[in-house]
């Protein structure tokens, strides 16, 4: 009997941290692929709507919600996360421990818009997403403005390449 209650604490001790760790990756890749579409919405909504589609960051702090989203104003002071325009947001919340690894903002900041003309982003940016504070698992975006949008990840998501450092 104490000899199944050992074997049992050791296979809880070693499979609990992996399930965790998984459950963690998958979650972060989650969120970048939504990411990924929520671009890919905004890089075809600016030359449907014949207007510039602006790409802000809006960092969660003091039990206020923060987003990743889609505008077509573009002072970062008009952006809101609660307000939809009618475009998408990818919403990063204190409970689901998602945060922006890359950019690090204080405050709401415009990353790039898309061109009205052809869809292309207005500068080269990698927003990276991870796991509370961790590093090495991260996975996100590549917006780069002759090539458009790339999913990279550092956990070998779906194929896609690793994100730069």
């Amino acid at each position: 009997m104490i000899v199944a209650v050992s074997v049992l604490a050791v296979v809880t001790a070693v499979a609990v941290p992996s399930f965790v760790n998984s459950h963690q990756t998958a979650a972060v890749e989650s969120r970048a692929s939504k990411l990924l579409t929520i671009l890919e919405v905004g890089q075809t909504e600016s030359v449907k709507r014949h207007r510039a589609v602006y790409v802000y960051y809006q960092p969660a702090k003091e039990g206020v919600d923060g987003c990743i989203g889609l505008s077509e104003k573009s002072a970062a002071t008009d952006f809101s996360c609660s307000n939809s325009e009618g475009l998408q947001k990818v919403a990063f919340t204190e409970e689901d421990a998602i945060t922006v690894q890359d950019p690090l903002v204080a405050d709401t900041t415009k990353l790039f818009h898309f061109s009205s003309v052809n869809g292309l982003p207005s500068s080269n940016e990698t927003v990276k997403l991870t796991y509370g504070d961790e590093t090495g698992g991260e996975s996100g975006v590549m917006i780069r403005q002759y090539s458009g949008l790339k999913g990279c990840s550092n956990t070998a998501y779906r194929g896609w390449e690793a994100c730069p450092s």
